[in-house]
């Protein structure tokens, strides 16, 4: 078997799907679908019916969008799946490969399924430690490396509703750290008291102050008063919600990279738009500019379907 001429790439997270059709030659993006019926909205209404099985349930959603793609050339398409897809409230139930894995994709739990005459789909499984897991991301990181110089190490970051922290060196994944950095952001600025003392407002530079503020006593852990000054300032002495909001996310994310305050690695950013300036903006403010680097947004966007593109040639390879 040979790498077909177009593939199409599934990112299928907890929260969101989404489909691309990609030139497997130049990684051109050709067409793309995104809803927000990612596994566990999916999986609730999989639970509501009895008529089909759990995988055939998630098989039919993900046809339904492939087939609306225009562009497919080929009596076959080749489907490649990561994310929660692979989890128990996904498609199929793969288990985790387990640190480390190598960049060359060896180490990583794959499986080949026909799923019909025309369509059959290689499902990527996820990573696991001692203690934490991921589904997706490493494929992503597997992408991210083919960017970067053969001779890279040091700690990726991957901010998100659950931020991932990956130490790597040039041949492999060695360990990785979840960080609920986003969901805690969306607990106590929407359902604590602190709700009432924040207000979401677009970035502006203004609100840098507060921001590093905010940072600084995540990184010094002086955040188990932190949290509660927010609701005190905002009574006292009128501290605008806006700027508040901005403290918070300040806090969290110092907690969150507090640690890397006494390493020397270098630091791999790879995220995109208001987190990025914001990750950027608390790294820099105790690591010095030259050990932290940022992936471009274009490279961010074609990392999963770069790792995906690398994860087909490994099992034609072993097939």
């Amino acid at each position: 078997m040979i790498l077909p001429e177009q593939f199409v790439s599934c990112d299928w997270g907890t929260s969101n799907f989404r489909i691309r059709l990609i030139d497997s030659h130049k990684l051109k993006i050709l067409e793309e679908f995104k809803t927000d019926f990612g596994v566990h909205t999916l999986y609730q209404k999989y639970k509501n019916q009895n008529e089909i099985s759990q995988e055939q349930f998630f098989i039919d959603y993900l046809l339904k969008y492939v087939k609306l793609f225009k562009g497919i050339r080929g009596e076959e398409t080749l489907i490649v799946g990561s994310g929660m897809i692979t989890s128990a409230i996904g498609m199929i139930e793969l288990p985790y490969a387990e640190v480390p894995v190598s960049f060359s994709c060896e180490d990583l739990t794959s499986q080949w399924k026909i799923i019909d005459k025309q369509h059959e789909i290689l499902l990527i499984s996820g990573v696991k430690t001692d203690n934490d897991v991921m589904r997706g991301e490493e494929i992503q990181a597997v992408g991210l490396i083919e960017y970067l110089p053969k001779s890279s190490e040091g700690v990726l970051i991957l901010p998100g509703t659950h931020s991932k922290h990956l130490a790597f060196n040039p041949e492999r994944i060695n360990n990785f750290t979840t960080y609920m950095t986003g969901e805690f952001f969306e607990i106590f600025s929407m359902h604590s008291i602190l709700s009432n003392s924040i207000k979401r407002v677009e970035w502006d530079s203004k609100f840098s102050e507060s921001f590093l503020d905010g940072v600084n006593n995540g990184i010094n852990n002086n955040y188990s008063s932190s949290f509660f000054s927010i609701r005190a300032n905002h009574l006292l002495y009128n501290t605008s919600s806006e700027r508040n909001y901005y403290y918070l996310s300040g806090l969290l994310i110092g907690i969150e990279l507090s640690y890397l305050k006494d390493k020397q690695e270098k630091i791999f950013l790879a995220t995109s738009g208001v987190l990025r300036e914001l990750y950027l903006l608390a790294l820099t403010s105790f690591i010095p500019t030259n050990r932290v680097f940022c992936f471009e947004e274009e490279v961010i966007d074609k990392a999963l379907i770069t790792g995906h593109k690398k994860m087909i040639e490994r099992v034609i390879l072993e097939k």
